[in-house]
């Protein structure tokens, strides 16, 4: 199986990752979702026209990932609006052109036929192209039109592998307490109850980071960053 050592990713108590975490909830994000947007912030930049599958509307997630808004085509299950190409993700697809770079974030979950869709993902990819995908783990379930799956690390690697991919996967949101701020926060209504809540989970987390054995396992999310190799 061609997958790199399993990272994790939490948001850390430097002053810019609190600052940008405390922008992140009051627009309203999950504890997920502003450790992932952090996240890609640091680590994901993509230079190269990008296909960004089952966007929505308006992603903002592709600010952090791309400094060059026109880079990026969007296609989902609807119209929208002119900036989104309808297409139908349960059923076989190729893109009318190969891009080196595609973002699926949010969108494994709901699809019935996902191994369907990865193929016709490699297929619209160029050689050597990159997939950047993300999935929710401990997340609510939510119908965008439907909820299907929740999937484990260890069966993305495999399941990319075998799909054509060279994947390094990082868990996002790690530990006890972080799984335990992603399940509250959807019940904390004012924004400053709900960071100074989670930096006392930060803080309790890295208590259990150095005694329990199993923190690795309790995870919010999975981001996974692949080429394509054949």
């Amino acid at each position: 199986m061609k997958t790199n050592k399993i990272q994790f990713f939490n948001i850390s108590l430097k002053l810019s990752d609190q600052i940008f975490f405390l922008k992140q909830i009051f627009k309203g994000k999950s504890y997920m979702r502003a450790t992932h947007n952090l996240f890609l912030k640091k680590n994901i930049n993509l230079t190269q026209p990008i296909a960004n599958v089952g966007s929505g509307k308006k992603s903002e997630y592709t600010k952090y990932i791309c400094k060059d808004d026109s880079l990026i085509k969007n296609y989902d299950f609807f119209k929208l609006d002119k900036r989104v190409t309808k297409i139908d993700l349960e059923k076989k697809f190729k893109l009318k052109k190969k891009f080196k770079s595609i973002v699926l974030f949010n969108v494994l979950e709901h699809i019935y036929n996902k191994e369907q869709l990865i193929k016709s993902i490699n297929k619209s990819l160029k050689n050597g192209g990159k997939l950047e995908l993300f999935v929710p783990f401990m997340f609510r379930y939510h119908d965008d039109p439907k909820d299907y799956h929740r999937v484990t690390h260890t069966f993305l690697a495999k399941f990319l592998s075998e799909n054509g991919f060279k994947t390094k996967i990082t868990l996002i949101a790690v530990g006890q307490a972080n799984v335990v701020s992603e399940i509250l926060f959807k019940y904390l209504k004012l924004g400053i109850i709900k960071f100074f809540f989670a930096i006392f989970l930060i803080l309790i987390n890295y208590i259990f980071k150095f005694f329990s054995k199993d923190f690795i396992n309790h995870y919010c999310g999975i981001h996974c960053s692949c080429i394509k190799i054949k």
